[in-house]
């Protein structure tokens, strides 16, 4: 004898407990293991990077917030790191009700650190996620190796534009941001409990 789940939907969503460590993905709950704290650190000196060159009434970097896919069955997604264009994405905001847990807006940018554990899962399923609202682009950021592999969306998908180990790279809508890599994997050697050099 089979049984069957019930898929969570967004109304389903709105009376649960809430679990910073929990992805819902095609209605079906999925626990991450907590981020380490380099993973974490990474994300911080990334997202400080990029605040210190963006306009504060233009742009707004989160970390950690859920990015809602699809309402029924319920996928919302926690990127380590969006940019949202202000513009844009406040029309969509403002039509919300202020007590939504999710970001129904796309970002500009989603940032992701790949990590020994795969803590997000299945990469192709998560960008395939991320092109199903058309976020124009991704990095995965894989601090071990170290590489960015950089994607951007044209006709419902994802493609790879570019890998890249050192030097700066250089977000295509955010003009004028560049981020230099090789400052980026040295913050992630030295961690948050070293001096700075």
């Amino acid at each position: 004898m089979s049984t069957t789940t019930r898929l969570i939907s967004y109304e389903d969503s709105l009376s649960m407990p809430e679990n910073r460590f929990e992805e819902i993905v095609h209605g079906e709950s999925r626990i991450m293991p907590p981020a380490t704290i380099l993973h974490n650190y990474l994300i911080e000196v990334l997202a400080e990077a990029l605040r210190r060159q963006l306009d504060p009434r233009e742009y707004y970097v989160t970390c950690g917030n859920g990015l809602g896919i699809e309402r029924n069955p319920l996928t919302y997604r926690i990127p380590d790191l969006a940019v949202f264009c202000l513009e844009t994405s406040s029309r969509t905001v403002l039509e919300l009700s202020p007590r939504d847990p999710y970001i129904w807006a796309v970002p500009d940018l989603i940032v992701e650190c790949l990590s020994p554990s795969n803590r997000k899962g299945s990469i192709a399923e998560l960008l395939a996620n991320y092109a199903q609202i058309a976020v124009p682009e991704v990095w995965l950021l894989d601090a071990q190796v170290p590489r960015c592999t950089s994607y951007y969306c044209e006709s419902g998908a994802l493609h790879e534009h570019q890998t890249v180990n050192t030097g700066a790279v250089s977000p295509r809508l955010l003009r004028g941001v560049t981020i230099d890599l090789a400052d980026l994997w040295a913050a992630f050697k030295r961690g948050p409990f070293l001096p700075k050099r």
